[in-house]
């Protein structure tokens, strides 16, 4: 492809007088640069509002981390509750031998396991966005910025266009890179969503639970064991 010749003032507008020609391109060479600011800082903004909103989902997986990890807390609460109520049955079994000297069977108490309600592979176990944060994904998410960076780069150094035509080009690079970046915002609301939605009727209702059932086991050990 041969370079096409920079236009000239004389053919420009050949009606016009010099001054003239050189006052209008100076004046369309001053909106192109208006329009190329324009969309370099809508290009920043959105490139801080992916950042923005990586970290906001990055914060809300590890929030969910923590609260997967006080179920199962919850879960070594309801072990060791296990344990104690079997002391508290030997316990009073003892003062029931010494009160009407039973010692059958069925007064020996039997040592039970509470079953893990919280473990890996449980329904609601994983979190919805550990995957979508994981080191390397954020390297997945920054080529979009960096194709569009890098075909502008190749706009500037290519000496077959002429300034026009570089103008046209990269302001469609620039326009494909800014509708990008607003797909990837979408992405990201859209896993905040999962998330949140994940961590309110899931987690924390069953969190709430859990804590209420472990309550009412070590109040009524608690009671148990002052009886002794």
């Amino acid at each position: 492809r041969t370079r096409q010749p920079e236009p000239t003032i004389d053919e420009g507008r050949p009606d016009l007088d010099p001054y003239e020609q050189n006052y209008r391109l100076q004046q369309k060479a001053d909106l192109q640069d208006d329009v190329d600011e324009g969309l370099d800082n809508v290009l920043r903004k959105t490139d801080q509002i992916k950042q923005y909103g990586a970290e906001t989902n990055f914060m809300l997986a590890k929030q969910g981390q923590q609260l997967r990890k006080a179920m199962e807390q919850t879960d070594d609460i309801d072990e060791n509750m296990d344990q104690a109520e079997w002391h508290i049955a030997n316990m009073e079994m003892c003062c029931c031998v010494q009160l009407c000297c039973c010692c059958c069977t069925c007064c020996q108490p039997k040592k039970t396991k509470t079953e893990r309600k919280f473990k890996p592979g449980a329904q609601g176990y994983n979190e919805p966005l550990m995957s979508k944060v994981a080191p390397g994904t954020e390297q997945r998410k920054l080529g979009g910025r960096q194709s569009y960076v890098r075909r502008i780069d190749n706009i500037e150094n290519d000496p077959t266009l002429t300034s026009d035509e570089r103008f046209d080009q990269k302001y469609d690079a620039k326009l494909d890179g800014i509708l990008g970046a607003v797909k990837d915002i979408k992405v990201m609301t859209d896993d905040m969503h999962e998330e949140i939605q994940y961590q309110n009727k899931e987690l924390l209702p069953a969190l709430d639970g859990r804590v209420g059932d472990v309550d009412g086991r070590v109040k009524t050990a608690d009671r148990r064991a002052r009886r002794l």
